[in-house]
């Protein structure tokens, strides 16, 4: 929490109240009820309808270092000249849109209680902080050959491998999503890998969803099942705390000592992987430690 200001009691007419500001940039209590009320909306869907104290400031805490965190990506992006072309945001638009038949984009709005505007502004937020973290971050990290051979000589252990499965992934934030998506595959109109980088949340999505080789044990045991599945079965949707997860498996491979060319693509992908989230999270951090975040904490507690 930043610096503690005095105020007046907040009321529900306090919409306008300055709750916090970021680089002088206000963050109204309008805007964080909003953020709020969207973040309590999943936490009753997915955990429980009911909130104790502790759930409740967890909840306020998230909220507001979600906005916090945008607003210094947008920021950044600003600074940068880093924007979203029109023809850019009119194709991920329309393909977006393309995607929901008859009122059921309507219905989704209504769900989420937003409108297409917010809806459609959201989305152009979600494109400029892709294309800010993949010039300000992902450009400038990379593998080099030696790293990948050092560590496949360094893990033996990890190349006797037991019987694995190769399985695309698609991570979504509603069950509402992942049902279209599962709906799309069972018609045929998109290939999995094609739906994967248009819709997932992981960072395998960029690959189409390819998440390679794994073992048994290897991955949440929420998704233990996936070892059940055929070649080219996809899976029911899985529920995590992550999110809905929908697989498919594309191969599967019985006990064997990988080679070095056999591991390389693999290892490539986890080391990048990682560089890649250390980066960011050394970037978000120094993004954090730079800027003036101040918060009234006596408006944050005021805010039920």
């Amino acid at each position: 929490m930043g610096c503690s200001k005095p105020s007046n009691s907040v009321s529900k007419n306090s919409d306008k109240t300055v709750l916090a500001t970021v680089n002088g940039q206000p963050i109204s209590v309008e805007v964080f009820r909003k953020e709020l009320k969207q973040l309590e909306r999943k936490f009753r869907l997915e955990e429980s309808p009911e909130f104790t104290p502790e759930q409740a400031l967890w909840l306020k805490t998230n909220a507001l270092n979600q906005i916090i965190r945008t607003m210094l990506f947008q920021q950044e992006a600003a600074k940068h000249e880093i924007q979203v072309s029109n023809e850019e945001f009119e194709e991920t638009l329309m393909r977006m849109k393309n995607e929901y038949q008859d009122d059921s984009f309507q219905r989704y709005l209504d769900m989420e209680n937003i409108t297409r505007q917010e809806w459609e502004n959201k989305l152009k937020n979600n494109l400029l902080i892709k294309n800010l973290i993949n010039k300000a971050v992902n450009s400038k990290v990379s593998v080099s050959e030696g790293e990948v051979r050092e560590y496949f000589d360094r893990h033996p252990d990890e190349f006797q491998k037991g019987d694995q499965v190769r399985a695309l992934h698609i991570m979504l934030e509603t069950e509402d999503e992942a049902r279209k998506i599962l709906k799309q595959l069972s018609a045929g109109k998109k290939d999995f890998s094609e739906l994967a980088k248009e819709h997932s949340l992981g960072p395998e999505g960029a690959r189409g969803g390819d998440l390679g080789y794994f073992e048994k044990g290897h991955m949440p045991e929420e998704f233990d099942d996936i070892f059940k599945l055929k070649i080219n079965e996809t899976s029911d949707i899985i529920l995590t705390p992550y999110g809905y997860h929908i697989f498919r498996v594309t191969d599967k491979k019985t006990s064997q000592k990988m080679s070095f060319e056999e591991s390389k693509k693999q290892i490539q992908g986890k080391l990048l992987r990682e560089h890649q989230e250390k980066a960011f999270q050394e970037w978000l951090r120094k993004l954090r430690e730079e800027a003036s975040i101040d918060i009234s904490n006596e408006v944050f507690a005021q805010i039920e």
